[in-house]
């Protein structure tokens, strides 16, 4: 093993830089079973165009039994998010390419009004297969129990790792990046809707750690 990565929703380029290029790509995901609060593992960041967005999914409150999985509040449709989604990437040059994809995606795993089952996980891991399926990405994922790192640069389930800190990102065009300047440590929905699987590949493969050169 030589990564920890969390599953979230739509995972950020560094993540996907771990998960697929680093050191032949293995790696484990972390338990699933608490949750944390404050962090990527119910939201995504993209970028609008005001600037920066966390596009949220909420989960129901949790009882004492940390053995169960978070699950999403039914409270949150998922026509809502997916409006802010199609705000920030109607006007991207591979919005309508992936629209219907992700639309039925969304209503699958995110739960209706009255529906209080569908767990959080789920949905990250659909989201992250999507991805890999669209860019032809194997992913193998280790069956290994995550040891306990301390502040490793191949551990992304703390909240600064997981957001970018410490990392040096490859530039891409991003949609409103004339008005907002470049956004680092979004979505890789955010690379995908203007670049396209195809250049999405080179960028992760152009991707620098710069972490473990900083000592």
């Amino acid at each position: 093993m030589t990564a920890v990565l969390p599953l979230v929703p739509f995972p950020p380029l560094h993540w996907w830089f771990l998960a697929t290029q680093c050191h032949g790509g293995e790696f484990a995901y972390e338990p699933q079973t608490k949750f944390a609060k404050q962090t990527l593992r119910n939201r995504m960041i993209i970028s609008g165009p005001s600037g920066r967005i966390h596009l949220s999914f909420p989960i129901q409150k949790q009882s004492n039994n940390t053995e169960l999985p978070p699950l999403l509040s039914p409270h949150f449709r998922p026509v809502h998010s997916f409006r802010t989604l199609q705000s920030a990437y109607g006007g991207a040059p591979f919005f309508e390419h992936f629209e219907e994809d992700l639309r039925a995606l969304w209503h699958a795993f995110l739960p209706a009004s009255n529906e209080n089952s569908k767990p959080l996980s789920a949905f990250n891991r659909a989201t992250i297969d999507w991805v890999a399926q669209q860019c032809n990405w194997d992913l193998q994922p280790s069956n290994q129990t995550p040891p306990a790192f301390a502040h490793s640069p191949i551990d992304l389930r703390s909240k600064s790792a997981l957001a970018g800190a410490g990392w040096g990102f490859e530039r891409y065009t991003q949609l409103f990046e004339s008005t907002n300047g470049f956004i680092p440590g979004c979505s890789i929905l955010d690379a995908l809707m203007t670049l396209g699987p195809s250049a999405v590949r080179q960028e992760i493969q152009f991707l620098t750690h710069q972490a473990s050169n900083s000592k």
